[in-house]
């Protein structure tokens, strides 16, 4: 599992008491009248089959995860409370909740645990509040954090924020197998100052669903630790993102029509100089969607653009929706916009992304950020990422079969040692790619041609292409082979866009299979632990191939018996050329 925020790293919190409850509550008259009424110790409806169940985790905030086993009808609400206060104050409150919670589970009387109940009630409201009511949203912690492990399938839950009984603000977190971490700004849940605010959590079309929260609470971060939790924009970009209205062309679409409006040469300039150095453009752009295609193909300059969302909703959500479609890393994007309001929206939005005014675009081109390397594979770049958005679009009709679509790909793999003009390609890999690099290093080009000329090196290059297109050359690996026995793998780096295919799997079984038939005993991987290659380490310890020999803070070895059975991922068809 995926650390959980420490501890250690908050520097305010608001703990937030979280009870049981109803989406069609009416209490108690529905205590009568409700068919799904079912009568807890206290009186009051249980909605949840074995009410909040706490287990210890060292890692979470309070030192325990709570699983809840939610029945139809049910949700998780809480005042919204707005008192900061220090972690270890507040983990004094929640120790004596806990304690007000173990009588209640020991001693099994009605009255006793609806005692419990309001005393807990008393002094959550006494402690939970400033002296006087309404305390305004700006003074409220920066965040709400939810933290959730989902070990089966995915599903959505609802956050909702009710005021005087009227809906103010409504979020759909939507849950994935595994680790899960929202930072929700509490800007968003509209808390309104005077009313009577309630924080609640329910599933999507009210089903049934076990949850298993880590960590749910409002919270300011340690500005020492805000770089873990919200990291800076990788080194080189990706991705840039447009603004049509005064960012791509002078006037406004709805008012002025195609013919009006006038592209700006020194932007077109900036787009195509771009385009040729292998970084992608996009738009996000407030308007009607028919319309600003029509105006792009009116200019001749609809192709430029890759995955463009073209819509009236927020800048932010289409920025992730962009991500969501070419599969690149948000810290990798810079959006150009003419207004401060929306810079600002997606900044705050989208952890990692850079932001430009539109009138400083032509001097921010020119920094470190935007100098890459230029391959024959970045030439064609746009065309790959255009492959991309297809193959994803179609994935979405396989629905939960992932495995079907990707079969469906028909995916080949080619590898081989690479040849001279493919270097640079390689080198390239290595100064571009964050999440799926074991070394995290970035190698000189001195340093790559002395590992490539190595006797005590086997270095591989990685080729893909499936029935949609060709991926071109997406991974990288270096074994050192000093040892007669142990083949260990020194580098790798995989290209985001072929990621999340189990291919880096079936890169990894082929180069068992050819180190077992080289006479190798072992396969060891030294990996180093960043932010960034998170990715990477979920991938190696999801193959079923390695086992854990050490850990730290900082890396981690995984080791390959080389006599060891396996059965094929089958995704890809794998050749040596």
């Amino acid at each position: 599992m995926t650390d959980a925020v420490s501890p250690d790293s908050i520097e305010t919190i608001v703990p937030l008491i979280w009870q049981e409850h109803c989406v069609e509550c009416a209490m108690p008259a529905c205590y009568a009248t409700c068919t799904h009424y079912k009568k807890r110790a206290d009186g009051r409806c249980r909605r949840f089959k074995y009410g909040i169940e706490r287990a210890g985790n060292e890692a979470a905030i309070f030192g325990q995860n709570a699983m809840i086993d939610m029945d139809e009808w049910a949700k998780l609400e809480t005042c919204f409370f707005t008192k900061k206060m220090t972690y270890s104050t507040a983990s004094r409150y929640n120790r004596l909740y806990g304690f007000l919670a173990w009588i209640a589970k020991t001693f099994r009387i009605g009255l006793v645990r609806r005692l419990c109940y309001c005393v807990k009630e008393w002094i959550a409201r006494r402690t939970g509040y400033e002296e006087r009511e309404g305390r305004p949203s700006a003074d409220l912690p920066r965040y709400l954090l939810c933290e959730i492990v989902d070990p089966g399938e995915a599903y959505g839950l609802i956050l909702e924020n009710k005021a005087d009984d009227r809906i103010v603000a409504r979020k759909k977190l939507s849950i994935n197998r595994g680790f899960n971490r929202f930072w929700i700004r509490t800007s968003e849940l509209s808390y309104q100052e005077g009313q009577s605010n309630y924080l609640s959590i329910y599933t999507e079309e009210d089903r049934p669903q076990q949850v298993y929260f880590v960590s749910l609470a409002m919270v300011d971060i340690r500005p020492e630790h805000l770089e873990r939790y919200f990291p800076e924009p990788a080194k080189k970009v990706k991705l840039v993102i447009w603004d049509l209205d005064h960012t791509l062309w002078d006037g406004t679409l709805a008012e002025d029509g195609k013919e009006g409006v006038k592209i700006r040469p020194d932007v077109l300039d900036i787009i195509k100089d771009l385009d040729a150095k292998g970084i992608v453009n996009s738009i996000a752009s407030k308007n009607d969607e028919d319309r600003g295609m029509e105006a792009l193909r009116y200019f001749g300059i609809d192709g430029y653009f890759v995955a463009p969302m073209i819509n009236w909703g927020p800048k932010s959500k289409n920025i992730r929706a962009i991500e969501r479609a070419l599969d690149i890393s948000m810290d990798t994007f810079v959006f150009v916009d003419d207004a401060e309001n929306e810079l600002q929206e997606v900044y705050a939005n989208c952890p990692g992304i850079r932001v430009c005014d539109a009138a400083d675009i032509g001097r921010y081109v020119g920094r470190d950020f935007f100098d890459v390397p230029v391959t024959e594979e970045s030439r064609h770049r746009r065309q790959s990422y255009q492959e991309i958005a297809l193959r994803n679009a179609d994935a979405l009709r396989y629905q939960d079969d992932i495995t079907q679509f990707l079969l469906d790909c028909r995916m080949k793999m080619h590898v081989s040692p690479p040849s001279d003009d493919e270097h640079e390609r390689c080198w390239e890999l290595l100064q571009r790619t964050n999440q799926l690099n074991i070394s995290a290093q970035r190698l000189s080009k001195g340093e790559l041609e002395d590992i490539l000329s190595s006797e005590g090196h086997e270095c591989f290059r990685i080729k893909v292409d499936d029935k949609y297109g060709d991926y071109g050359l997406v991974g990288f690996a270096v074994f050192e082979v000093a040892g007669a026995e142990d083949a260990v793998l020194r580098h790798f780096v995989f290209s985001c866009r072929a990621a999340r295919k189990r291919l880096e799997q079936t890169f990894f079984e082929h180069m068992l299979v050819y180190f077992r038939s080289r006479g190798f005993r072992t396969m060891r991987l030294d990996c180093r632990k960043t932010e960034k290659n998170a990715l990477m380490q979920s991938v190696l310890m999801e193959s079923g191939l390695f086992e854990l020999v050490r850990s730290t803070d900082r890396a981690f070895e995984l080791v390959a018996d080389l006599d060891q059975s396996f059965v094929p991922a089958g995704i890809a068809e794998v050749t040596d050329d």
